[in-house]
Order: structure tokens, then C-alpha cells, then sequence
């Protein structure tokens, strides 16, 4: 094919990118047309993590709406049996203790904003970044907070289960 632009070479592009092969011996060459297309799939797709990154940020989001809830039953099938908890003020609590301090009637959660998240994917593990902002009432006395967060997904029987969740900085307004 020979280009109408006369800045631009006999097949065109080896003006513009020298060193890229002419497209008789790209395509010619199945080995080289098979690499270039997986090399785009992972490119355009990043194995799967598009995907994964926006379903970790629903589950993600879903746990502190249900919190907010109080949806018990939601929040028991996303966190996972060894789900450890650690707060801001170092108190460290499993499952059990976090989800029963959840129900208590006293205390309510009446917003769990999610700000600044990020999601690094590994496989079956994923980390989740983020500031979370917190409206809390205990008892009648409200007190409004905020956190900066590190979570650890883990995948388990298809579905990502909350392992861990490690506040790193705490501070009130």
C-alpha cells in the first residue's frame, strides 16, 4: 500500500515508528500476531483486575452501609471466620467481638463514608487503602470521626471475605 501523504514513508508507519515491523512480517507471522494480541488482552484487561477492583470496592462499600444497617447477616457471609480488627486506639478484636459490637442496641453507626480508596490486587489477596469518615451515636452522644484504613481481602469459595482491617491513623473532629 503506498501512502497518499507524502511526509510519510512507502507503508506509512516506518516514518512515524522506525523501529516497528512492516505489516507483511507482523502478520505473516503467527508467533509474533499471537504475542501482540496477548500483550493487548493483558494490557486492556490486566488479567481480569478491572473486574476484580470494582467488585472489591462493592464489597467494600457494601460492609460499611451494613454496618450502618445493623444487617447482621450481611456482614457475617463478608467477613471471614479469622477476621481480625484492629482500631485506631490498638484494642484488637476477632469476628465475633467486632460484629457483637456492631448489634449492640447502645451503640449506632449512622454514617461510613468511603474516601480516597485504592485496591491493589494479588491474586487471591487483595489490599484495600482508603479514609473512612464516621458518625457514630453512643448512647445519645454523637461523635464524628475519621480514619485512615488498610484492608486485606482474601478470596474464598469464589468470593472475597474481609481477613483484616487495620486502622493506621485516627483522628476527631
Amino acid at each position: 500500500m503506498v501512502s497518499k501523504n507524502p511526509s510519510i514513508g512507502h507503508d506509512g508507519i516506518h516514518d512515524v515508528l522506525p523501529n516497528c515491523p512492516g505489516p507483511h512480517s507482523v502478520l505473516s507471522n503467527r508467533k509474533h500476531l499471537f504475542s501482540l494480541l496477548a500483550y493487548l488482552m493483558c494490557t486492556v484487561t490486566g488479567f481480569g483486575q478491572v473486574d476484580q477492583r470494582d467488585e472489591l470496592l462493592a464489597v467494600n462499600s457494601r460492609i460499611d452501609q451494613a454496618v450502618v444497617q445493623k444487617a447482621m447477616p450481611t456482614l457475617d457471609s463478608l467477613y471471614a471466620d479469622d477476621f481480625v480488627f484492629t482500631h485506631g486506639t490498638g484494642y484488637v478484636e476477632g469476628k465475633e467481638g467486632w460484629l457483637r459490637s456492631v448489634k449492640n442496641p447502645s451503640q449506632k453507626f449512622i454514617q461510613r463514608q468511603q474516601d480516597s480508596t485504592s485496591v491493589e490486587i494479588h491474586i487471591d489477596i487483595a489490599i484495600v487503602r482508603g479514609k473512612l469518615e464516621i458518625l457514630r451515636d453512643d448512647s445519645g452522644k454523637r461523635t464524628a470521626y475519621g480514619i485512615w484504613y488498610q484492608r486485606v481481602y482474601g478470596r474464598r469459595q469464589q468470593q472475597w471475605k474481609l481477613v483484616s482491617h487495620y486502622t493506621t491513623k485516627e483522628w476527631h473532629h
